[in-house]
């Protein structure tokens, strides 16, 4: 019978490694955050406010890897029909934000009063129906009937604009957050966020509201809240044609939300945003001087405290420029929603903004049911508008676009990603734990607060005739599932080591949810959009640990008295399967020492990841997400730097 050489928990009881990386990234974080926002609290004049505008803005842009260029003129448009229901007038429509891109829509009017008269853009939180959800149809109608023409539009991924159904129309990626993700890692694979694409919706739906003869241009908010909530916030500096803005239960700040444990999805992540210096405050100072209302609720998961602490470092930049009374905090006693009570602190502070008289609090009629809210006939712009756009068909279109990089520069790019902010102990401090069948148990240190751990399997302890060989092993399963009778157990003059990188086998991370490693809602997928936010990425990390732990082998002394012949002269060979094979890879295009690297259960592939509609096999692919990737370095190019090193079986 087989006998197991993996690690007991918690590194055989010498360190609690589930809490390694979690520690590892928020004293990163905090570190950065703490140095960046001197800058902001420290801008005792105008000028200085300005200029952090200019960065707030120029690091928003490099995060979402820019905005796509606008169509000239106003988009093309589908009006649906006026009807009387919410105390409003309401008209579905369809306007199309590119060329094949269609957004559905909804415009509530005033069923009184004479134009032209403010408007408001509402952007949806994340759910299922979108801008048809009965709380945001109340919503827009409460500001509708405070004298404004309120504008709703779907974002990709939710109401009408599902953008992977099947040919009998059921989604075959879960709706709202999960699609946002889907489409967003390729998205980040090319540099990108999926952000830019739903910012780019709501500057083409502005360029439509300022078209219509009932509508001041010059007087044109936005609001919205949770997802909403977040693309109002990415907008204050994006959109300088918006004279007031309302983002609702979505700020906080990323020192507080970072200790909450909760992942976010896709379009929320700012890749290089804390590394260049953006937190929430900075986004609500990128607005000012003009009005701003901080929506918010008390029993929020995006934590309260937070909201208080940006919303006052914002309120004294707002001072500098003698706006203070420009910018203001409103809440209620609510869980995650866009209450009655808050919609009415809406409407009050937009009509004082706008200069109209303040509205009425009054009980808003019943939401109509789904199929009078729809733009198109079947409810879904997918069936309706066959050979419609979604995110990933814009991205695949710009993927085909990319030139192919020499590959000087994608191992010079690749190298520099694997060894950024990378923190080194003094030493590995290394330890060698004896354990069953002659195998040792290592652990060291991969960086100050990193731990790297690994097997050593048995091996013939007699000199060798020149330098003896090393061989890294690399499971799918990690070290939690090395057994007697896998094939590298066999024994040998080779010295066999199977490493477990960050994040995998015995140094996978505590999930608060018991989500499996897998799935996007889970810690890893927390922890790697964390270190996106720091122009890092959880394979980065692993491949430098690869490179690492060949650093410990053949520098290691107690190992080169156990096994002679072992050091620097080396050869060195790897052997990998499934997900963790990718960043060895990229360990072998970093690092000449390895001299060959035989790859099985290839599972990782950017390319595909890219180009196919349906990309995820369920295995965790997007564990090796580092952003810009597929344009520096795509797998193809990787695999030609490694040429006959490389052994794909």
């Amino acid at each position: 019978m087989a006998t197991a050489l993996g690690w007991n928990r918690n590194l055989d009881g010498h360190h609690d490694v589930s809490l390694d990386l979690l520690l590892h990234v928020n004293r990163r974080t905090e570190q950065v955050l703490a140095q960046t926002a001197v800058g902001l609290d420290e801008a005792h004049d105008a000028e200085a406010i300005r200029a952090r505008q200019r960065a707030t803005r120029e690091a928003v842009l490099a995060g979402i890897g820019g905005l796509p260029e606008r169509p000239d003129g106003p988009p093309r448009t589908t009006w649906r029909g006026p009807q009387r229901m919410l105390g409003c007038v309401v008209e579905n429509l369809v306007f199309d934000s590119l060329p094949g891109v269609p957004v559905t829509a909804t415009l509530y009017r005033p069923t009184s009063g004479d134009g032209p008269r403010p408007a408001l853009l509402f952007v949806c939180g994340h759910t299922p129906d979108g801008r048809a959800n009965p709380g945001y149809q109340q919503v827009c109608a409460r500001l509708a009937q405070a004298g404004m023409v309120v504008l709703a539009i779907d974002p990709f991924g939710q109401g009408e604009r599902l953008g992977y159904l099947d040919a009998e129309g059921t989604p075959q990626v879960p709706v709202g957050t999960a699609e946002h993700t889907y489409a967003g890692i390729p998205a980040w694979l090319l540099g990108q966020s999926i952000t830019r694409w739903f910012v780019h919706d709501a500057r083409r739906a502005v360029d439509l509201l300022q078209t219509l003869p009932d509508v001041d241009a010059d007087r044109i908010g936005v609001t919205g809240n949770s997802g909403g909530g977040t693309l109002t916030t990415w907008l204050l500096p994006l959109e300088d044609r918006f004279a007031a803005a309302a983002p609702g239960t979505f700020v906080t700040s990323r020192g507080v939300y970072l200790w909450s444990g909760q992942s976010q999805d896709a379009e929320q992540i700012l890749p290089g945003g804390t590394a260049n210096g953006v937190d929430h405050a900075d986004l609500l100072v990128s607005f000012a001087p003009r009005p701003l209302a901080v929506l918010a609720v008390d029993f929020d998961f995006f934590p309260m405290e937070g909201t208080l602490e940006s919303f006052e470092r914002a309120r004294r930049a707002y001072a500098v420029l003698d706006a203070e009374q420009a910018i203001s905090l409103h809440s209620a006693a609510s869980t995650h929603a866009y209450p009655p009570p808050l919609a009415h602190d809406a409407a009050t502070f937009f009509c004082q903004a706008f200069g109209l008289p303040a509205p009425a609090l009054a009980p808003t009629e019943e939401p109509a049911p789904a199929d009078r809210m729809r733009a198109m006939p079947s409810g879904q712009v997918a069936i309706d508008r066959p050979g419609s756009q979604f995110v990933h068909d814009l991205v695949r279109a710009e993927a085909d676009a990319l030139t192919r990089p020499a590959p000087e520069a994608a191992r010079a790019w690749l190298t520099e990603r694997v060894r950024a902010h990378r923190a080194m102990p003094r030493a590995p401090f290394a330890r060698w734990l004896p354990r069953p069948q002659e195998s040792l148990h290592g652990m060291w240190r991969s960086e100050r607060d990193v731990w790297g751990a690994g097997v050593l399997l048995a091996a013939d302890p007699a000199p060798t005739v020149g330098p003896r060989p090393l061989r890294l092993l690399l499971l799918d399963s990690g070290t939690d599932g090395l057994t007697t009778d896998h094939p590298a157990a066999r024994g040998g003059t080779e010295a066999v080591l199977a490493i477990d990188v960050r994040g995998r086998g015995a140094l996978a991370p505590h999930d608060k949810d018991g989500n499996d490693a897998r799935d996007h809602r889970s810690a890893v997928f927390k922890l790697l959009c964390d270190l996106l936010w720091l122009d890092d990425s959880l394979a980065a990390g692993q491949a430098f640990d690869i490179t690492r732990a060949i650093d410990v082998a053949l520098h290691d002394p107690h190992l080169a008295t156990l096994l002679p012949g072992l050091g620097t002269d080396s050869p060195v060979h790897i052997e990998a399967d499934g997900v963790p094979a990718f960043v060895a890879k990229l360990a072998a295009v970093v690092d000449d020492r390895i001299a060959t690297l035989t790859v099985t259960d290839d599972v990782v592939d950017p390319e595909r990841m890219l180009t196919e509609r349906l990309y995820d096999q369920g295995r965790g692919e997007w564990q090796s997400t580092i952003v810009g990737l597929a344009r520096h370095a795509p797998l193809r190019v990787v695999h030609e730097i490694l040429g006959d090193r490389l052994q794909l079986s």
